[in-house]
C-alpha cells in the first residue's frame, strides 16, 4: 500500500488509485473512493478556517480512525484494488499537512506494515507531515 496526491497521477502503468478525500478527484484514473478514511466535513472545515490547530486536527482524526478496525479496512482496500497495489490519494501535496500521513502512520502502528509514498518511497511521517528518508553515503565522512 502507498499514499499519494492526485497531481502525481500521470499516464504511468500504476493502477489501484483510491480516493480518501472528501472532495472528488476529477481524475479518470481514480476509480474508487473510500470516504470512511476521509476526515469528517466539520473537522476539515474547522482546520481550513483556522478554528482548530493542526495538532487538534491530528487528535480528532486519530479518534475517528480508532473507531475503525485497521485490519478490516486494510483488507477491504486490498480487495477493492483488484490485485493492484492500493494507492490512497488525497488533494494535499508532498510538503503540506495532510491526513494521508496520519492514516499511513496509523496503519503502520496498528498492523506493522510499511506504507510508502507514491513516487517518493520510504518516508518518515509525523503529525500530518512527511519527510523523505535519505540513505547516508558510505563516503560521507571522508
Amino acid at each position: 500500500m502507498k499514499t499519494g496526491f492526485f497531481k502525481q497521477i500521470d499516464d504511468s502503468a500504476a493502477k489501484g488509485f483510491i480516493s480518501i478525500s472528501l472532495y472528488p478527484s476529477n481524475n479518470d484514473n481514480v476509480l474508487l473512493e473510500f470516504r470512511s478514511l476521509a476526515p469528517n466535513w466539520k473537522l476539515m472545515e474547522n482546520l481550513k478556517s483556522n478554528k482548530i490547530s493542526e495538532a487538534t486536527f491530528v487528535k480528532e482524526y486519530k479518534k475517528q480512525l480508532n473507531n475503525l478496525n485497521a485490519k478490516s479496512i486494510f483488507e477491504q482496500i486490498n480487495f477493492l484494488s483488484s490485485g493492484n497495489e492500493p494507492i490512497l490519494m488525497t488533494h494535499g501535496n508532498k510538503t503540506s499537512f495532510c491526513h494521508r500521513h496520519i492514516l499511513a502512520k496509523w496503519f503502520e502502528e496498528e498492523l506493522g506494515v510499511i506504507v510508502e509514498e507514491f513516487k517518493i518511497g520510504n518516508v518518515i511521517r509525523s503529525d500530518g507531515y512527511m519527510k523523505k528518508i535519505t540513505q547516508k553515503s558510505l563516503f560521507e565522512n571522508e
